[in-house]
């Protein structure tokens, strides 16, 4: 997994928080069940191939590669270019631990947004409060109110895609995450993880990632070794 230049603070977009249609008793635990069921359950290695789109019309391109496991909420993280030299590898179980960084992706800043983002695509919120319903435009939509005043919006805008939506606690959308599937040339793809993920960025610098999936594999054990992180 990789995100590109994330140093310094970022602006964020001015967009409002839309407002939430709440939906009945049984529509709405269906729809809470169905958020749920779209992240991933188990130990998993995800291999992707990354496109970086960055101010100034220019793109990157490099590898990454993801082990996670949803039950501690623990992942490890490396990156690399697409001859295979590791430019970036770190582990989180609550706090970060970066076991490798080449410049520019040797700072504070870049290892806590990689962290964050990982979070977002791959872990259920940690929300005290899910209320569900549907939002102006149609969409379903499960609504996480995080302890310091986030908001998570999990949201089926369209069949076949899902959205997650973070928005800071003064209601202004930071990020914008779509979980796309369809076609996979790797054949079928496990329940709750997408054939490919779009993040934008948004504010100042902002930017726009394509994470197409290459493989993903089960693992039995959380110990498995990552390419390049020895």
């Amino acid at each position: 997994m990789v995100w590109f230049l994330i140093m310094g603070a970022l602006a964020v977009s001015c967009t409002g928080l839309p407002e939430l249609h709440k939906t009945g008793s049984p529509e709405a635990s269906h729809t809470r069940r169905a958020c749920q069921g779209r992240y991933p359950l188990g130990n998993w290695q995800l291999l992707h191939t990354i496109q970086a789109e960055l101010p100034g019309n220019q793109t990157g391109f490099l590898m990454g590669v993801t082990r996670l496991s949803s039950q501690k909420r623990s992942f490890q993280c490396v990156i690399m270019t697409l001859e295979g030299f590791v430019v970036f590898d770190a582990l989180y179980d609550g706090t970060i631990r970066v076991e490798r960084a080449v410049s520019p992706f040797d700072n504070q800043a870049f290892a806590q947004g990689v962290m964050a983002d990982i979070q977002l695509i791959f872990f259920k919120p940690l929300a005290n409060e899910i209320t569900a319903g549907m939002l102006s435009d149609g969409a379903v939509v499960c609504r996480h109110s995080l302890d310091d005043g986030s908001v998570i919006d999990v949201a089926k805008p369209e069949r076949h895609k899902w959205e997650t939506r973070l928005y800071d606690p003064g209601h202004r959308l930071k990020r914008v995450v779509k979980h796309m599937n369809g076609e996979n040339p790797t054949g079928n793809t496990p329940k709750g993880i997408a054939h490919k993920i779009e993040l934008t960025a948004l504010g100042t610098p902002g930017y726009k990632l394509v994470l197409d999936l290459v493989e993903a594999l089960a693992l039995e054990s959380e110990d498995a070794t990552l390419p390049g992180s020895e």
